[in-house]
């Protein structure tokens, strides 16, 4: 067999499947926006080929039906925002990296908790104003997963991997109860993160968030933080 001709086989597949693959996401993308504008509901192989600009043909062949479209739209939203790559991970882990898993000293407990009280302002700020799109789908998807048996076991694990990271950094912080501190921090990130959504203010209630933060830092860690941390703007 010639090797010119081989070779320009094998590219003329590359450029084909890296065409395909980038329809897909071109169709991925629609779905998205038509979530956050229309609704889950919204979301159908017809109105998704408008959106992205395909052929009816081209959403049938790449997706079967629409819980196909919705689950892969989800890991694909996912892949773009993953729990590791967000501000609260990689600050949280840089903080806690010197300790190397052991209980921090009860003498650098008040300063650390200082530090991560910051990093969840910081975080949470974040996530409700330059990631505000990134709330809705959230919403959007936790709540569709009660249709979708596959959504759910998805949705389920990020939860559970969020919640042994948290495990994590309050066993760092000595508590006696890492697991159900978890949960609470879990639970409080969620509700500030989606009562902010769901309210739709123009303008983020930041000092709220402070106070709330700083009264479950100081009760989760046993510790008072300084007085100038949580000082209003």
């Amino acid at each position: 067999m010639n090797t010119s001709n081989s070779k320009t086989a094998t590219q003329q597949a590359g450029t084909r499947a890296s065409g395909a693959e980038a329809t897909r996401i071109k169709m991925l993308d629609a779905a998205l926006d038509i979530m956050i504008e229309e609704g889950m509901r919204a979301v159908r192989h017809r109105a998704v080929a408008l959106r992205a600009g395909v052929s009816l043909g081209s959403t049938t062949y790449h997706f079967d039906n629409i819980e196909e479209i919705i689950i892969s739209a989800f890991e694909h939203w996912r892949s773009r925002a993953l729990t590791t790559d967000n501000i609260f991970f990689r600050r949280t882990k840089t903080l806690l990296a010197p300790y190397a898993g052991r209980v921090i000293p009860e003498d650098e407990r008040p300063q650390i908790a200082a530090e991560i009280y910051d990093i969840s302002l910081g975080y949470l700020c974040d996530q409700l104003t330059g990631k505000r799109r990134d709330r809705l789908l959230e919403l959007a998807f936790h709540h569709e997963s009660v249709r979708y048996p596959t959504l759910h076991q998805l949705v389920v694990r990020e939860g559970k991997e969020q919640l042994d990271y948290l495990t994590l950094v309050h066993q760092s912080m000595g508590s006696t109860a890492p697991d159900e501190d978890a949960c609470l921090t879990y639970s409080l990130f969620r509700q500030l993160e989606q009562s902010a959504v769901i309210e739709g203010s123009p303008e983020l209630d930041v000092n709220r968030i402070k106070r709330v933060l700083r009264r479950h830092t100081a009760l989760c860690f046993n510790i008072e933080l300084p007085s100038d941390t949580c000082d209003d703007a």
